[in-house]
């Protein structure tokens, strides 16, 4: 069992680490974005220029491999329950996110897979992808709003975990480190959940229209906040806050408290 234990906190370390290398990567080039009049790039976008530089395709294979192992994470907090959110509706919702995380994450580490090994030259629009494939299901409709909603509510949840601070309690860290962790912790998670609320937004508009193309994953949400005006300065903002919640997940690979209870 001591075994187990200590493979899951390698794991779930190492996927924390690589989902903040990741943010890292999108957050710099939408800075970059907004300072040189460029279209800003999501998570896949930001693999694509990583795969361009020497060296990139083994960045790549590492943190396809990270990202699968948040997803084993998220998917080990949400059967084994580690966090002891236990079955009221709260925790079911909370869980229930968290499954829907290691699935997004799979993905995105099988993404990473296929770019570093040339497996696709598709555009990076798999929002839109999604959408549209659901929209032709019975029932696509109701399903794209429900899945549109699922994702606003993610946004409200980082938002609120960035107001009351409820990643505290899962930090193991000095009292004087936790006053810049906490700062941002607080802006990175912000910054997360506002591109959330943008995504969900934009993917219920899409089921009203019955257009896919309305939907919009984060490289539209920020191409969208870049057309505004003031839109680089607004991008810029975000952009920091993206970086800073590339900085809190490589803070959590490190202090965070992980476990399996009493599994």
């Amino acid at each position: 069992m001591d075994a187990t234990r200590m493979a899951v906190r390698w794991i779930a370390r190492a996927g924390y680490g690589a989902r903040g290398l990741v943010y890292l990567a999108v957050g710099v080039l939408a800075l970059h974005a907004a300072l040189e009049f460029e279209e800003a790039r999501d998570v896949r976008g930001a693999m694509r220029e990583i795969n361009q530089h020497a060296g990139g395709t083994m960045v790549l294979v590492g943190l396809a491999v990270g990202l699968a192992a948040y997803g084993i994470w998220r998917l080990v907090q949400t059967l084994l329950d580690v966090d002891d959110h236990g079955w009221n509706p709260r925790a079911l919702a909370v869980r229930g996110g968290l499954l829907v995380s290691a699935v997004l994450h799979a993905s995105l580490a099988w993404g990473c897979l296929q770019i570093a090994l040339q497996w696709s030259t598709s555009g990076s629009k798999p929002v839109q992808h999604a959408v549209a494939r659901t929209l032709e299901w019975p029932y696509g409709r109701p399903l794209v709003v429900v899945g549109g909603v699922v994702v606003v509510g993610a946004g409200i949840a980082h938002l609120s975990k960035a107001a009351r601070g409820g990643f505290r309690k899962w930090f193991d860290a000095s009292p004087t480190a936790m006053r810049w962790i906490d700062p941002v912790s607080r802006f990175g998670l912000s910054a997360r959940g506002l591109l959330f609320l943008g995504m969900g937004a934009f993917v219920v508009y899409s089921a009203i229209t019955l257009d896919a193309s309305d939907a919009r994953g984060i490289e539209g949400v920020m191409l969208w906040i870049q057309e505004r005006v003031y839109g680089r300065v607004l991008l810029g903002v975000l952009s920091l806050g993206v970086i800073a919640f590339g900085a809190y997940s490589i803070i959590e690979a490190f202090v965070r408290r992980v476990g399996l209870g009493g599994y």
